[in-house]
């Protein structure tokens, strides 16, 4: 779209009428941390097939897009998307109990759906209680925490890709690994998806939810604009313990600062930047492959262009600069 006026496709959208269609939309106010540059058009379907029409005609005109739930696990450039940005916050957010089962859409929040479970006295997400964003996002990163993940409950996925339009895959499918999906690397687009469950004691779900509630709140910077795990855990080590290792609490770059609650996180103080963050994430992973030899991997998806690049390149441009085929660092 670079170049191109967006009013016609702005026009063309809202003849559709799927929802809300806006120009020039600040990505910061879609995105926990709080950060990105505007999207050239921002379309909010109000329900799935809103969502799937605007999958359609952006595929049809061959118009660059990107879909976005809750904005939790990404860190957008300062300069924005030039795209067609499609939200999922409105158009999919049905949950219905099937037995033992759950069918929910992919803009749902996972707190939510852990809340939807226990009171279905179904057990196997209360992990996820304690997991900011949706379920298309805990989809696409395998999201996890407790000892627990999404491929533990994942049966199935109603999903879209641009040849085959709506299909539905296995969770086998779906290649879940640590922190890893197919979906990083298909143009699918998750929309609903059927989690299996297990029949439990509606308290005892309860509690167990309120202690990873309540671990949470002591060990994480809640309340604070942040985007979640900034590194993977390099198993069987943790990230977070490395970075404290360094000293590096309260490290910052202008208004990006590594949380003093937990040093995998940064924490976006007011005004920061997507460069601010990247300074910063550099110099932390730096350090800790001069004290320890290991190599952090961001888990934080890059989007957009600049110093980022795509999500391949921001594997492997700073696979190369950790273990010292460029300067590593600031």
């Amino acid at each position: 779209m670079t170049g191109v006026n967006a009013s016609p496709i702005v026009s063309a959208l809202r003849t559709l009428e799927v929802g809300p269609v806006r120009e020039e939309e600040p990505l910061r106010k879609h995105t926990s941390f709080k950060i990105g540059g505007p999207a050239r058009v921002f379309v909010e379907p109000e329900s799935q097939a809103g969502v799937i029409a605007m999958l359609e005609w952006v595929r049809d005109h061959q118009v660059p897009y990107f879909i976005i739930g809750q904005g939790t696990n990404v860190l957008i450039s300062d300069q924005g998307l030039d795209a067609v940005v499609i939200s999922t916050s409105r158009g999919l957010k049905t949950v219905e109990v099937q037995g033992d089962r759950l069918r929910a859409g992919s803009g749902v929040l996972l707190t939510k759906l852990a809340h939807t479970a226990a009171k279905a006295a179904l057990s196997g997400l209360e992990f996820a209680i304690s997991i900011p964003g949706t379920l298309g996002g805990a989809l696409v990163m395998n999201a996890g925490a407790h000892g627990s993940s999404m491929v533990a409950v994942v049966e199935g996925v109603t999903v879209w890709d641009p040849i085959h339009g709506v299909h539905a895959i296995e969770a086998s499918e779906a290649e879940f690994a640590y922190r890893q999906s197919r979906f990083q690397k298909t143009p699918w687009i998750a929309l609903d998806s059927v989690l299996k469950l297990t029949p439990g004691d509606a308290d005892h779900i309860r509690q167990t939810m309120a202690h990873h509630m309540d671990y949470r709140k002591k060990s994480q910077p809640v309340g604070e604009a942040n985007a979640g795990s900034i590194f993977k855990n390099p198993l069987p080590q943790y990230a977070g313990q490395l970075i404290e290792q360094i000293g590096a609490k309260g490290w910052s770059v202008n208004d990006a600062v590594v949380s003093e609650r937990h040093a995998n996180f940064i924490i976006n103080r007011g005004s920061a930047r997507a460069v601010d963050v990247l300074a910063l994430m550099r110099r932390i992973r730096a350090a800790v492959y001069q004290k320890t030899g290991v190599v952090l991997r961001p888990e934080v998806r890059w989007i957009g262009p600049g110093e980022g690049g795509t999500d391949t390149l921001w594997e492997n441009l700073w696979y190369m600069e950790g273990i010292g085929l460029k300067e590593p660092c600031e």
